[in-house]
């Protein structure tokens, strides 16, 4: 018969010692174990869910907030406000409006860029009246620099003006031809589709002086 109590008096020591180990090491276990998991647990993905849905949602308050309002009157089908992208031109707000049959677009520049609050009036043929009244500079910030000279502008210069197509500006180019430089302002008065109110806004923006 094994005699434990011998083999226990004996082997005592190495027994302890190693059972001290192996109870030390699974302490050390226990203490790393959830130090290891916390740090696997990463809670980044929600917080980058909720940057992403924070972004979105500025991103859309943004584009609301830029989103301009025109007017359109005059020869069209629907007149009314309309609300546009910063980035639309006259051409798309008055394929929304609708054009009439009788509508001239001889004085509609179609290219020019759309501002928030700007009027667009399509007139009738045969009827003079300005076609595009937008913000501009006042009297006091239009210098001699700002202004457009119609003795020596281009077509793509003569467009900037509110109301003045390519169409339109090319009338300009003809009559300097034709006639020589204008003299004074009033003379644009001379140009076919020119009347009073449309002069009355162009005055305030163009120069012959050089």
């Amino acid at each position: 018969m094994v005699d434990l109590g011998a083999i226990w008096r004996k082997y005592r020591y190495v027994i302890g010692g190693g059972g001290g180990v192996l109870i030390a090491l699974v302490v050390v276990f226990l203490l790393l174990s959830p130090n290891q998991e916390i740090e696997v647990m990463a809670y980044e993905p929600e917080t980058t869910e909720e940057a992403s849905g924070e972004e979105a949602s500025s991103a859309e308050e943004s584009v609301l907030v830029e989103n301009i309002f025109v007017e359109v009157k005059g020869a069209v089908k629907h007149p009314g406000v309309f609300e546009l992208p910063p980035d639309a031109r006259v051409k798309n707000v008055l394929e929304m409006a609708q054009l009439e049959p009788e509508a001239d677009l001889l004085t509609v520049n179609q290219s020019m860029k759309l501002v928030d609050e700007m009027v667009i009036h399509v007139p009738k043929v045969g009827e003079e009246t300005a076609a595009i009244e937008a913000p501009g500079p006042t009297d006091e910030g239009a210098s001699g620099e700002d202004k457009v000279n119609i003795n020596t502008a281009s077509i793509e210069e003569l467009t900037t003006l509110n109301g003045i197509g390519e169409k339109k500006a090319q009338l300009f180019i003809d009559y300097r031809e034709e006639n020589g430089l204008f003299m004074k302002l009033e003379d644009i008065k001379n140009i076919s589709g020119i009347g009073d109110k449309t002069y009355e806004s162009l005055e305030p923006y163009i120069t012959i002086d050089e």
